[in-house]
């Protein structure tokens, strides 16, 4: 018997890719949206939409009715263990089957990081409740160097606060199919999956795999985290989320975060895609 599946996230990087390979799949989903508007685009793909948000219970009361299992995802913050711990409270009382939910590489309660503590609270709420899940840990995705592409195109550079350090980045469509087997099939209940790519890569080989696929020279300049720091304050972002990933962006520098994880391979079946293979899928990005 089929079960019926609520994606939230769903207009995110990694739930724009869930919602279209579950489509691929012809699986019985709908997609949480916060407003009409957001529901528009997905709409047009053929995707069922219902109207809600984490912070209001009643429509995570309508949205949770009829479904058997919850994608889990939503920008993560220091709100965010209250927000998705209502989803979990409500779907407890529905008798929800089984939640997958995005957390991420290093997440722990006594982590330095909040990014860390916040996905951990909720790891903990979920595993409290007695639902079935799945939590998936990706590394840093390959997709974040989309923010990079209007200096690839304008000054044939990418600039990075992360010296020479090896990273095992992670192309979000592998998130995505990790999530829509675990969503669709049986036997990924109590597990947690590490996602990283097929390799650890430094912002070198980035630039090298940018050069040769654009057919023209892109420079990596390594910047300092105070430099970036400033940037990333700069541009808006709260100030507990820039020190957090300043802080990660040290753990990058120095090579701590290279180790490969065989789970997507084992998940889906195929090997992850390499920086070769995100780089030549989303080549108009950066030319």
């Amino acid at each position: 018997m089929s079960s019926k599946i609520l994606v939230t996230g769903a207009t995110g990087t990694i739930g724009s890719f869930v919602c279209e390979q579950l489509k691929e799949v012809n699986a019985d989903f709908i997609a949480l949206v916060r407003s009409e508007e957001k529901a528009k685009p997905l709409n047009k793909k053929g995707i069922n939409t219902v109207i809600g948000d984490f912070s209001d219970v009643a429509s995570l009361e309508n949205a949770l009715t009829g479904i058997d299992r919850v994608f889990l995802l939503s920008v993560t913050s220091p709100e965010s263990p209250k927000l998705q711990g209502n989803l979990i409270k409500i779907a407890k009382e529905k008798g929800i089957k089984h939640i997958i939910k995005v957390s991420a590489l290093g997440t722990s309660l006594d982590s330095k990081f909040g990014i860390g503590r916040y996905h951990a609270m909720t790891e903990k709420d979920i595993r409290e409740s007695g639902i079935p899940f799945t939590f998936l840990q990706p590394h840093s995705f390959m997709q974040n160097l989309i923010f990079e592409s209007a200096a690839i195109k304008e000054q044939s550079t990418i600039y990075a606060p992360m010296g020479d350090g090896k990273i095992g980045m992670v192309d979000a469509r592998d998130i995505a199919a990790v999530a829509v087997k675990a969503l669709t099939e049986e036997g990924h209940e109590g597990k947690t999956y590490v996602l990283t790519g097929p390799e650890a890569i430094s912002y070198y080989d980035i630039a090298n795999v940018l050069t040769r696929v654009l057919g023209k020279e892109i420079k990596y300049v390594p910047v300092t985290s105070e430099v970036a720091h400033k940037g990333m304050l700069d541009s808006g972002m709260p100030e507990w989320l820039a020190d957090d990933l300043t802080g990660l962006n040290l753990v990058f520098a120095a090579g701590k975060a290279s180790d490969i994880s065989p789970d997507v391979e084992e998940v889906t079946g195929r090997k992850a895609h390499s920086i070769k293979d995100f780089v030549s899928d989303f080549v108009y990005l950066f030319n």
